[in-house]
């Protein structure tokens, strides 16, 4: 039986819990130094044009450009969202980090800033080499799915002029990903609480990258979503529900494949150990390790705003993983 069942069941594990020991502690320790370095959140070169727009208005031409370019206003957004500080409280910090360098580089004021936040251009930027090669190489890759509850702040008058209920309790969002094993984010998205997790695995579905497998839990599950996977070469991991039948369609193929198998078997653990299922504990790593080091809470409180936080949160996580990650190996 496994652990999980015992446990319910308040029985002890059949065996000990494995313990792991990291092997490239020295290397470890250098890179979680370079997250707080702000230096490396920087892209070389001409700092000031990358981030200001010399001639944001020429004369005789219709309109006017931005004055501060996109990947400024991203950088100031990957700092708000760091520290997790008030967005006075960053142009203050970037205004002393310019100064201290003697560089001129004027600031945003923060109202500006909170309206290019909710109309700034920004994907997912992968930094990890090791993927980088494998695609260029036409390699297929896994992906692990999952989402988790994000809260944004106290809710207030405007929650309640918005929703038409009282504000007692704080609002969520939702906050759906997709990772590879390597735990480098694919694709990441916010959404409010009535979207599903059926809904949002097309949210997070890389386009770019090919897929060998999909590894989700059991709310993700579609017949037909796994039979258009299987057609288009991709392996969906996903266990069916417990009263799953083969209903010996043409278009139930994958479907009656593997409640034959987990029938057969006498148990759906059979199915997780021979596809893979258990890399889903991958992704639950990488909610908590969002929650724990960047924070479970939201810092925008509009939607737009916050789907681009979403991506924000994701490129700190790819840039960490660029700097180094530990090697743990079990103990004997």
């Amino acid at each position: 039986m496994p652990y999980k069942e015992r446990s319910k069941q308040g029985e002890e594990r059949k065996r000990k819990k494995p313990a792991y020991q990291v092997t490239n502690a020295h290397d470890y320790n250098l890179s979680l130094k370079k997250r707080g370095m702000l230096s490396l959140y920087f892209p070389s070169g001409d700092l000031k044009a990358q981030f200001i727009n010399a001639r944001p208005y020429v004369e005789g031409v219709s309109g006017r450009e931005p004055t501060y370019w996109n990947g400024y206003i991203e950088l100031i957004y990957t700092f708000y969202r760091l520290h997790g500080w008030g967005m006075r409280q960053i142009t203050g910090l970037m205004e002393d980090y310019w100064n201290t360098r003697g560089l001129d580089i004027p600031v945003p004021s923060f109202g500006n800033l909170s309206d290019r936040f909710s109309k700034l251009d920004v994907s997912v930027k992968q930094r990890c080499r090791r993927l980088a090669k494998r695609l260029a190489n036409g390699e297929a890759v896994d992906i692990i799915i999952d989402s988790s509850g994000m809260s944004f702040g106290r809710a207030s008058q405007w929650y309640e002029v918005k929703y038409g209920k009282e504000a007692s309790i704080t609002p969520w969002r939702k906050m759906h990903l997709s990772i590879d094993p390597d735990m480098n984010i694919h694709e990441i998205a916010i959404t409010t609480t009535e979207v599903s997790d059926s809904e949002g695995m097309s949210l997070v579905m890389p386009d770019m990258a090919p897929i060998a497998k999909v590894i989700a839990d059991g709310a993700y599950y579609s017949i037909e979503r796994g039979e258009a996977m299987i057609l288009a070469g991709v392996t969906p991991v996903i266990p069916p529900p417990v009263h799953a039948v083969v209903h010996g369609k043409e278009d139930t193929t994958w479907h009656d494949k593997i409640v034959r198998y987990i029938k057969d078997k006498g148990s759906v653990y059979a199915f997780h150990k021979k596809y893979g299922y258990g890399q889903r504990s991958l992704v639950e790593a990488q909610i908590s390790r969002i929650k724990r080091c960047i924070g479970s809470t939201l810092l925008t409180q509009k939607i737009a705003s916050q789907e681009r936080e979403g991506v924000i949160i994701a490129n700190i996580i790819n840039l960490w993983n660029s700097f180094g990650r530990p090697v743990s190996v079990k103990k004997a």
